[in-house]
């Protein structure tokens, strides 16, 4: 009884690896951080391009899906997910083979998000064709952040701003100088 159990084991396991796809199907080419930096009570567009390597993947928007598991303070959201084909097939090979995969997520960062070097860890699942038939696989996806204090404003900006409170301040004094002259001495209460 316990060799019968040990053998059920043996091929559940054999049968379990596989039908659980091996991912080596997609390869990371690169990742882009708008402006290489995301701040704090601010927002930016990572950009992730994989390379597909000896293999076939379906272009299938809805079932190509990315998850992350975002540390408290960061929104992660998916913008698009794109496909490229060759711009000149090799001589054999069809025209509609995607070549490459991009992932386009918007990252937002709450303002009590530590600054500091972080990880986004998440997962991709895509379709692909093996043995003619179409199976999912899925891979992780490790991209490395830098997360900056807010930004500042521009110091023209800024002098800008502090230009108009001043000349503001002007207006209102001139605006309001006559009427506080006219109500002092009538009311009396300005002492």
């Amino acid at each position: 009884m316990k060799h019968l159990i040990l053998v059920i084991a043996i091929l559940a396991g054999a049968n379990q690896s596989q039908a659980q796809p091996t991912a080596d199907c997609l390869e990371l080419k690169k990742v882009k951080i708008s402006d290489h930096v995301l701040h704090q009570q601010g927002w930016t567009q990572a950009t992730v391009t994989f390379k597909v390597k000896d293999c076939e993947i379906i272009e299938d928007h809805q079932q190509t899906t990315v998850q992350f598991e975002s540390p408290r303070g960061l929104d992660v959201t998916l913008d698009d997910i794109a496909f490229r084909r060759p711009d000149n097939p090799a001589q054999g090979a069809s025209s509609n083979q995607v070549k490459e995969m991009t992932v386009t997520l918007k990252l937002a960062a709450s303002p009590w998000l530590p600054a500091g070097e972080t990880t986004l860890r998440g997962m991709l699942t895509y379709r692909t064709v093996s043995g003619g038939a179409v199976v999912a696989k899925t891979i992780g996806l490790s991209i490395p952040l830098k997360i900056a204090p807010p930004e500042r404003d521009h110091p023209v900006r800024e002098g800008f701003r502090n230009a108009l409170v001043v000349v503001a301040e002007i207006v209102g004094g001139i605006v309001f100088l006559p009427v506080w002259l006219i109500y002092c001495p009538i009311s009396r209460q300005c002492g």
